[in-house]
């Protein structure tokens, strides 16, 4: 069995990426990043991606330890969602931040659900056929992870539209993931050199 990512490795992360100034520098915006990544149309190999995450071609590093440890991290949390989608899909959660306003637990979705769409644009024409049919799934994303979301909740009443969508966005991620299982079975096959019909 994979072992999980600890929350203390988590954290590691974490308190890693706050401390950087370029890429991504918020564990849960990784998060949502890299979830988009594992349930996508297509694999998008790691060298494309990682420099998204340290903020450029060239990672800033004191030396190649350092580099090590924080790629090891990464990859933790990327095979750990991974893990979790291959076994365990209707479990996954994503990470929330929450908060306390006027004495109720707020949960804030927008830096998951900003990190996915980062995630999505790596692979843009991928995502093209989701988009057609099934619009509605990202729905609950782009409101709370893009600009145009974040007018359309402002013109909607921030505070209704959050209590409203904000519960949708984790159902929305497993239907996503299951979208596409057909898709990556597919394209499996093929790389395997198998007739796909």
């Amino acid at each position: 069995m994979y072992p999980s990512f600890s929350n203390d490795a988590f954290d590691e992360l974490a308190a890693w990426l706050i401390r950087r100034r370029t890429g991504i520098t918020d564990v849960v915006e990784l998060e949502g990043f890299l979830t988009a990544l594992v349930i996508g149309p297509n694999t998008v190999s790691p060298t494309l991606w990682l420099p998204k995450v340290w903020g450029g071609r060239t990672p800033k590093f004191k030396d190649i330890a350092e580099m090590n440890r924080f790629v090891a991290l990464v990859m933790g949390l990327y095979n750990d969602i991974a893990f979790t989608f291959d076994q365990a899909p209707q479990t996954f959660r994503p990470t929330f931040y929450e908060t306390k306003f006027e004495g109720r637990r707020v949960v804030i979705v927008d830096e998951w659900c900003w990190g996915f769409l980062k995630g999505m644009r790596l692979d843009a024409r991928g995502w093209n056929p989701l988009k057609r049919e099934r619009p509605e799934l990202l729905k609950p994303i782009e409101l709370f992870g893009s600009p145009a979301g974040w007018k359309e909740c402002e013109v909607g009443g921030d505070e209704k539209m959050h209590r409203r969508w904000s519960p949708k966005v984790a159902p929305a991620v497993r239907a996503i993931h299951a979208y596409w299982i057909p898709h990556r079975i597919v394209q499996h096959r093929v790389a395997l050199g198998e007739k796909t019909h």
